[in-house]
């Protein structure tokens, strides 16, 4: 597990009387999939930017081999005119990333590895690539961010973020989110958990009750945020081909329920009003 803290802006909220950091969880493009949405996620990404939003890469940014293909791969011992063909695959997909996300260095907290990657040998992969170019850090499997908030300091409040890009299956709508309600009581620090993997967008606020004593005992709200992060491969295309006849993709042929392309936004608001600090979150899908 990776752990870092990173600094961060706020600005104006847009709906509330406070300051508020917007988060943009991105992943599952699948660059180079016929599926794969590039257009939509551009312009995604252009909307994020000028609302000064921070984002974070979920994984499976392109479209090559899962971990069983990749051992499939290495198995059958190709020539290196095979992997040299393969190689020059994942260098275009790539490319179709990086033309996109070029220009928003410094406003990733950075990149998760998903399932769906390539390996170019010396620990470099297209997810370090992709890292490295946007000058964040590579996540690894499974990470917790933590944000500290660029404002004099006023309150001293901070933000917690796991992120993990996800695994197994579920087609239900509260299969992703029973995960993450389950990691809750394994990090009981951290305010906001976010999964990509599934390839669509769910959230929930999880709100409880801290007592704080003194003087005066009061109640004080605590609100938690877990969200399932979307993706931008099409899952079912009018008149898909496959093999020079009529077919599906793996989420076709697999019955899996079609979803809404795109991600969520997060708000973080770190508010101090009325003699106590805390975080105000909220979430659009």
């Amino acid at each position: 597990m990776e752990l870092y803290e990173i600094a961060v802006d706020t600005q104006p909220s847009l709906t509330l009387p406070w300051d508020e950091t917007r988060l943009m969880p991105v992943g599952d493009v699948q660059a180079g999939a016929s599926g794969a949405d590039i257009d939509k996620f551009k312009r995604h990404i252009d909307w994020g930017m000028k609302q000064g939003a921070y984002f974070i890469s979920m994984g499976d940014m392109v479209d090559m081999p899962s971990p069983s293909g990749r051992r499939k791969i290495k198995n059958a011992d190709f020539y290196d005119s095979v992997m040299d063909d393969l190689t020059d695959a994942a260098e275009r997909h790539l490319e179709e990333i990086l033309s996109i996300v070029r220009g928003t260095e410094g406003r990733w907290l950075g990149w998760l590895e998903g399932h769906h990657y390539w390996d170019f040998g010396g620990g470099v992969t297209t997810d370090t690539i992709l890292a490295q170019k946007t000058k964040a850090p590579f996540l690894g499997t499974c990470s917790i961010v933590q944000l500290k908030f660029n404002d004099g300091n006023k309150h001293g409040i901070k933000c917690q973020i796991w992120s993990h890009h996800g695994e197994g299956s579920g087609m239900t709508m509260a299969a992703p989110l029973n995960k993450l309600e389950r990691m809750m009581s394994r990090f009981p620090t951290v305010d906001i958990f976010i999964l990509g993997h599934y390839s669509r967008k769910a959230g929930y606020p999880v709100d409880a009750l801290v007592p704080v004593f003194g003087k005066r005992p009061k109640l004080v709200a605590k609100r938690r945020i877990l969200a399932v992060t979307g993706g931008f491969a099409k899952g079912y295309e009018a008149g898909s081909r496959r093999n020079g006849r009529a077919g599906g993709s793996y989420v076709e042929a697999a019955m899996m329920p079609p979803t809404n392309l795109g991600g969520v936004v997060i708000y973080i608001r770190p508010v101090h009003s009325g003699g106590e600090s805390r975080l105000d979150l909220n979430i659009s899908l």
